[in-house]
């Protein structure tokens, strides 16, 4: 009732607006120290001018006037310098001058006592004949500061009284506005909410008023009085969809097949749907207690959780009805006081048909038992098959490579054999004709130095492809038993990288690239070398096939680096790239994209699966679409067999 007076007087005057009252005391103790701070600085301004003023009117006396009174005094024209004196006085910011002359003394206007601002100047002349300036005695000028001080002090307050006023009726107009355009429609708005009943069917909107000049149409409490009207519609249609959700669950709650019950303190059902009347012919008018009805009298769980005052889930029971028994779920929440009474609200549902599929359930699982064990042994047989044909398929791709190894080898060891047969045949022809000069002996000097220069080149040449030819076959022969062999050993990588690249020449040359190995030449390594070259040499042919289509100037390049415990191996070529949406399925097997054109789809998952398996290393793959290839492996320096990890830990 309070609340609606107050409402009452809000609306009737300006004075009883609480929000009005704390914005205007607000304004005024920002406008009064606004006003003050303002007005101190004026004064400190109009201070300092006044005594600027009081400085430079000394000054003009000394520098002006002092001359003029000193003449008069040289020629004892005490009159004139009197007349000088009370002329002088008269001026602004001057009260007091006094002149001492040979013990006598000239003054205008009152000796200040006390506030009084004093300077002295000697009065000197300047005689034109000996230019000589003769001191002739001392001008005292005399300024009162307490007229400076009162002036000051009246304007102050005068300033202060009239910003006070102005600041009265400013806040005044601005709060008989804020009460017009404000505070009144926020009370109309607080009255129409207070007064709002949600279950009327129809109310009248909230209209506010408005005022010409001090008032906007469509303004913020415009808004929230729309969405006023909006919240109280929302309401309104909120409270009867309310009470139509209340008849629907009546009507639900008489229809279920699931029984809804409720019981007071003592156990007794205040409240049960009609399906679990029926079910258990029982009437709700007499209350009955559960453990007196009797197809719950056996429900000992039941009642004893209701016993045990707490909240229940899950309580399966079985209760006979018309000879036949049913399987029930009890659930129930209880509301409880501090006399270890409850009530509780639940529900029970009917599982006789799930109790019965259960049953079902279990006897066919018992038969599933001995079949999912004969699947599963036939599942085993299947892996360890798959297991072995992997295996095979790696071995395969293992030799087929070195096949295409040994097919590249041999051509390119024909063109130095076949250069050496020819330079062979070259000196036998030598041979035979310089024996035949010889022996005829028509050799001159001149054939014996052609045929032996002859001699001298084909023997060069000779031994250049020779030599060439052998190191083809070495490095073809290291790399051939590495890539055959998986025993450990300690090897320098640069240099069995350096044999690999050589090997791969016949294949690398049809693009054409070279590829490039760097590293510490010294750098060892106690591993795999046979498994390391396969992984290479599968990186750098996967180059070859797909990587250089249209690429003008391929490049590859492989970084080897020490990293302690560990040997990084960055492979990089400028190729065409590998879209990100492949870079997982790259290293699946049989993924290729030269299906049908020799690709097998074993060479990338081939790397991926001896770079973790064999090596025991990691790689990371990085590319993009014409952004070429990096591959970076992190193999272990020195390798650990099984046996001897079993070793370690025992």
């Amino acid at each position: 009732m309070e609340t609606l007076q107050k409402f009452e007087q809000n609306l009737s005057h300006p004075l009883f607006s609480i929000v009005g009252r704390r914005i205007i005391l607000l304004m005024v103790l920002l406008s009064g120290c606004f006003t003050i701070m303002t007005t101190l600085l004026q004064l400190s301004w109009d201070y300092e001018e006044a005594f600027n003023n009081i400085e430079q009117r000394h000054d003009e006396i000394k520098s002006v006037h002092a001359d003029l009174v000193a003449s008069s005094l040289w020629t004892f024209d005490l009159a004139s310098a009197q007349n000088r004196l009370n002329g002088l006085v008269n001026l602004p910011y001057i009260d007091y001058l006094s002149i001492e002359f040979d013990g006598a003394v000239l003054d205008a206007g009152q000796p200040i006592e006390q506030n009084a601002v004093a300077s002295e100047t000697d009065l000197n002349y300047f005689h034109p004949d000996t230019e000589r300036r003769i001191e002739l005695g001392v001008l005292r000028i005399e300024s009162n500061a307490q007229k400076i001080y009162e002036s000051l002090l009246q304007q102050f307050l005068v300033s202060l009284l009239l910003n006070g006023i102005k600041t009265l009726i400013v806040c005044a107009l601005i709060l008989w506005v804020f009460h017009q355009s404000v505070s009144q429609r926020v009370f109309t708005i607080a009255k129409h909410l207070r007064q709002f009943d949600p279950f009327e069917p129809t109310h009248e909107p909230l209209d506010l008023t408005h005022r010409k000049f001090i008032m906007e149409k469509n303004d913020e409490l415009d808004w929230l009085a729309e969405e006023t009207n909006k919240i109280t519609l929302r309401m309104s249609s909120l409270y009867q969809n309310i009470l139509l959700e209340q008849q629907r669950l009546t009507d639900f709650t008489n229809v279920a097949s699931d029984w809804l019950w409720e019981t007071d303190a003592t156990q007794r059902l205040t409240f049960c749907s009609e399906a679990m009347q029926s079910a258990l012919t029982i009437s709700i008018i007499h209350s009955p207690k559960l453990n007196a009805v009797p197809a719950l009298r056996h429900c000992t769980s039941l009642l004893t959780k209701m016993d045990a005052c707490e909240d229940f889930s899950m309580c399966e029971e079985q209760i006979t009805l018309e000879g036949n028994p049913h399987y029930f779920v009890f659930q129930g929440i209880g509301y409880f006081n501090t006399q270890a009474s409850s009530v509780f609200v639940g529900t029970a549902i009917d599982i006789t048909e799930l109790k019965q599929t259960q049953f079902e359930l279990e006897q066919l699982n018992q038969t599933l038992e001995a079949t999912v064990e004969t699947r599963t042994q036939d599942l085993e047989q299947s892996m360890t098959n798959l297991k072995a044909a992997q295996n095979q398929l790696v071995e395969s791709e293992k030799l087929a490579a070195l096949g295409r190894l040994v097919a590249g080898v041999a051509h390119e060891v024909n063109t130095p054999l076949g250069i050496a047969v020819t330079a062979n045949s070259v000196i036998k022809e030598t041979v035979a004709s310089l024996t035949t000069a010889f022996e005829q002996q028509t050799l001159t000097s001149q054939q014996y130095s052609t045929w032996m220069q002859q001699i001298t080149d084909g023997t060069r040449m000779l031994e250049s492809n020779l030599n060439r030819a052998a190191i083809l076959i070495r490095d073809f022969k290291q790399t051939a038993v590495d890539q055959v062999s998986e025993s450990r050993c300690q090897f320098r990588p640069v240099q069995t990288l350096d044999a690999l690249m050589g090997s791969l020449h016949p294949e690398t040359k049809k693009v054409p690239v070279t590829p490039v190995v760097e590293g510490d030449t010294e750098l060892q390594m106690n591993s795999l070398p046979g498994v390391l070259t396969q992984v290479i040499s599968n990186l750098v042919m996967n180059s070859v096939r797909h990587a250089f289509e249209g690429v003008s100037n391929p490049t590859i390049h492989i970084k080897v680096t020490d990293h302690g415990e560990e040997v990084g191996i960055v492979y990089t070529d400028n190729g065409v790239g590998v879209p990100p949406d492949l870079h997982q399925r790259i290293f699946e097997p049989f993924y290729t994209s030269k299906r049908g054109r020799g690709g097998s789809g074993l060479g990338l998952n081939l790397v991926f699966n001896l770079v973790y398996q064999k090596l025991q290393g990691t790689l990371r793959f990085d590319s993009d679409r014409n952004q070429g290839v990096t591959v970076r492996l992190m193999l272990s320096k020195f390798l650990h067999t099984v046996e001897s990890k079993t070793h370690e830990k025992s």
